[in-house]
């Protein structure tokens, strides 16, 4: 028995390479473990610790895409934000009405943190936690341990590495060109306030993209006082809807029983366009069908083909973004606002040339066969997170893309793993059991992978695994000692 003793007091070694949403839920769930020993090493640069760069915007008036009421971090607790929330602001609102409402991305931030923090301070002498302001920037395999090279500290040496990077920065669109990149009038990472502040009292924009981020510049350029005419671009157009409708809602649908007859990507496209259809008819509101369908969007994705994800990707993902995310009314209408006033034009097409002439872009759009001449003063990318690891301009990324300890997931999408954990599969198709990977890199994997619902219990389920394969090795040492 002392030989267990003395191999299970030692600690157990984690290392989280991400300090937002995911990197945090992750640790908070592991800190639930008061009674084995572990090290949990959290490795941040470049964002707000807990918070991450979607919780700390570059505008206070950014709102969540969601609901309070689906926003709790703990999947066990659905009214944990709400609860919160109803502590800031106590005999002001009914839990009812705070449920419904929409929260900035500022006031979940510092739920975010104050959840962490709470956390630490119940976590047990067991436990220790080192937040490191640095970047990761290659791992490294020695036996069954990894070597996390660090770019300001020493060498980090754990036994469990989980990847929490987050979103990528958009990559470049085509009609670009790369000298572009280093334009002082180019701005191709729009979570950065850089990009809405210094705005010149003459001269358009132009921001390339038409989603939700594109949103959210809007935002931030109308409460920085820009007054100039805003221009977008996308080879989709403009197709953004409110959460709130008036119209009465369309019939659920038990898709349970339509995924068990056939689950093919044909056969849930004609029923869902079937339904629809009956609700346009009826002037029925179409989302109960899209939020019930939503669900089983992780099953669905992994029971599809490589040719039927493909298809997917390229001729209807940009049709199911435009249904699946939605903005808070109070958003939608100020983007609706700024079009009726001729402050913000929405174009569908693409970028043919952009050429730099002094300090304006020369641009030049192709709209459906139309071609537009444009000068902008600046041209802010907003066509969201790039999934090619391969390309990836994180170095830790790239650097493991290279090595061939993490591999491109299915149809080039994000990074390669088990679907049920997250295990990463190398470039030689082995799954590794000390390796894993949580959040937006899962796209190519779950494809629903981003939002808070799905993130939450990701967390929940690598945590649990992770504490699960510790409690087996002590069963195991006991077992062997006695």
């Amino acid at each position: 028995m002392p030989l267990a003793i003395a191999e299970t007091n030692q600690p157990v070694r984690i290392a989280i390479i991400g300090g937002g949403f995911c990197g945090v839920l992750t640790a908070i769930h592991l800190l639930q473990d008061k009674n084995r020993y572990q090290q949990i090493h959290i490795i941040n640069k470049g964002a707000v610790f807990t918070k991450g760069v979607a919780y700390a915007p570059h505008t206070a008036g950014l709102l969540l895409n969601v609901p309070n009421g689906r926003m709790s971090a703990l999947p066990d607790v659905p009214d944990h934000y709400v609860q919160w929330l109803l502590k800031q602001y106590p005999n002001c609102y009914s839990q009812e009405s705070l449920a419904a409402e929409f929260s900035t991305r500022q006031q979940y931030g510092e739920y975010l943190n104050d959840l962490w923090n709470d956390t630490v301070s119940k976590s047990g002498y067991c436990n220790q936690i080192k937040v490191y302001n640095d970047a990761a920037e290659d791992i490294t395999e020695d036996g069954d341990q990894l070597h996390i090279h660090l770019q300001s500290h020493w060498l980090l040496t754990v036994d469990i590495a989980i990847i929490a990077t987050g979103n990528e920065q958009p990559g470049l669109p085509s009609g670009l060109d790369r000298s572009l990149q280093k334009s002082n009038y180019y701005f191709n990472d729009p979570w950065k306030k850089a990009c809405i502040e210094n705005i010149e009292p003459t001269g358009d924009i132009l921001i390339i993209g038409n989603g939700l981020t594109m949103a959210d510049t809007v935002i931030g350029l109308a409460e920085n006082c820009v007054t100039q005419t805003i221009h977008t671009i996308s080879p989709h157009g403009y197709r953004l809807k409110a959460w709130q409708e008036t119209k009465i809602s369309c019939p659920t649908i038990n898709w349970n029983e339509v995924i068990s007859h056939d689950a093919s990507l044909l056969n849930l496209l004609k029923f869902f366009n079937h339904h629809r259809k009956i609700a346009v008819a009826l002037n029925q509101s179409v989302y109960p069908l899209i939020d019930s369908l939503r669900p089983h969007g992780q099953k669905l994705w992994q029971a599809f083909s490589l040719k039927e994800r493909q298809q997917f990707i390229k001729y209807l993902s940009a049709h199911w973004h435009s249904i699946r995310h939605r903005l808070p009314v109070q958003m939608h209408d100020v983007i609706n606002c700024m079009q009726t006033k001729g402050q913000l034009i929405t174009n569908s097409g693409y970028i043919t040339s952009v050429k730099e002439t002094g300090d304006r872009l020369a641009v030049t759009l192709n709209c459906n066969g139309v071609v537009t001449q444009l000068t902008v003063q600046r041209i802010i990318n907003c066509t969201g997170p790039a999934t090619d690891i391969g390309r990836s301009g994180n170095v830790l990324l790239a650097n493991l893309a290279k090595s061939g300890l993490i591999n491109a997931g299915p149809c080039g999408v994000g990074i390669n793993a088990d679907a049920e954990r997250g295990a990463v599969i190398t470039a030689n198709r082995v799954q590794k059991a000390n390796l894993f990977v949580i959040g937006s890199n899962l796209k190519g994997v779950l494809w629903e992978s981003t939002a808070v619902p799905e993130l939450r219990l990701q967390a929940q389920k690598l945590a649990r695994h992770i504490l699960l394969i510790r409690a087996n090795k002590y069963t195991q040492v006991v077992e062997s000692a006695t």
